[in-house]
């Protein structure tokens, strides 16, 4: 688990920041929601072109379910979804990142067939490395 379940916080503005009401939005996100209309769960995804397949690939950039709704099959529902997405718009591969130290996320990633690919690295460049 990454720890992230004090800041699991969307809504309306939160999504309006992401760039969601904007044509086309920036990224795009699936959510699932509770009887009483509360989302306890979303995948946050971006749509990128890659010249050496041309055809895009969908990027799974957050998959987070709220803690006291785990184990319902929610992730299990929103990650069908993407890949329902992902086949509609002829992607070649849906792709993310995920710490080594989730040790649930690799778990269930595995349970669905997903691969861990061996011999990438990736890096990141933090906001200071922006200035320099």
């Amino acid at each position: 688990m990454e720890n992230y379940d004090d800041i699991f916080a969307v809504d309306e503005q939160a999504l309006s920041r992401l760039g969601l009401d904007r044509a086309p939005p920036t990224c795009n996100i699936v959510v699932s929601e509770n009887s009483e209309g509360k989302i306890v769960g979303f995948a946050l995804y971006l749509i990128l072109e890659f010249t050496f397949r041309n055809r895009p690939v969908l990027y799974l950039n957050d998959l987070m379910v709220d803690e006291a709704h785990r184990r319902r099959g929610i992730a299990r529902e929103l990650m069908a979804a993407l890949c329902r997405e992902a086949e509609s718009l002829g992607c070649f591969r849906i792709k993310w990142g995920v710490s080594s130290a989730n040790t649930e996320a690799l778990v269930f990633y595995e349970s669905i067939g997903a691969i861990r690919e061996k011999g990438k690295f990736y890096y990141t460049l933090d906001e200071g490395a922006f200035r320099r």
